[in-house]
């Protein structure tokens, strides 16, 4: 790097920053909890992220792409790649939607049966969880995702995004 474009961070502007960042911070509690689960799930095959998907799908029944990644706030080639998987193992089913240009997804009967295999294993992740965060915690964490997920979701609707992130 040139030394004339050297802009550094203090080390205090970056603790500041590491220390406000919502994002930051967000990201690595999620990073965190996903480790809880998928060592829950592990003996299931499955990840946190398609057990989530599967329960969406469940939720749901059958979406469009668009549908879906909008329900989980992803957006559509993200979420295309983590059903990609679910797809091939016969857990989730996808068809051409009324168009040519839209296909729904859906959860079949093997993913139903699949789910309530893993519901268990997801339990105890749950419980892991509440044991780390305390039952007070957990539903502290809970009630600020919630509220936050409807403000941002109110907020990208009024500025007319479709891709939800």
């Amino acid at each position: 790097m040139s030394e004339d474009f050297v802009n550094s961070l203090s080390l205090e502007e970056c603790r500041s920053a590491a220390k406000k960042c919502a994002c930051f911070n967000i990201r690595k509690v999620s990073r965190a909890i996903t480790l809880v689960y998928d060592e829950a799930l592990r003996p299931t095959g499955l990840r946190s992220g398609q057990f989530a998907l599967l329960v969406c799908m469940r939720l749901k029944g059958a979406a469009t792409i668009q549908e879906m990644a909008e329900a989980v706030m992803t957006d559509r080639s993200a979420l295309s790649r983590n059903v990609r998987p679910l797809i091939s193992k016969g857990l989730v089913g996808i068809e051409q939607g009324q168009d040519r240009r839209t296909r729904r997804i859906s959860i079949t009967p093997l993913g139903l049966e699949t789910l309530g295999n893993v519901y268990p294993f997801w339990q105890q992740g749950q419980e892991k969880v509440r044991e780390l965060l305390g039952q007070q915690g957990l539903d502290e964490l809970l009630s600020v995702l919630k509220s936050s997920q409807q403000s941002i979701r109110q907020d990208r609707q009024k500025k007319g995004v479709e891709d939800a992130a």
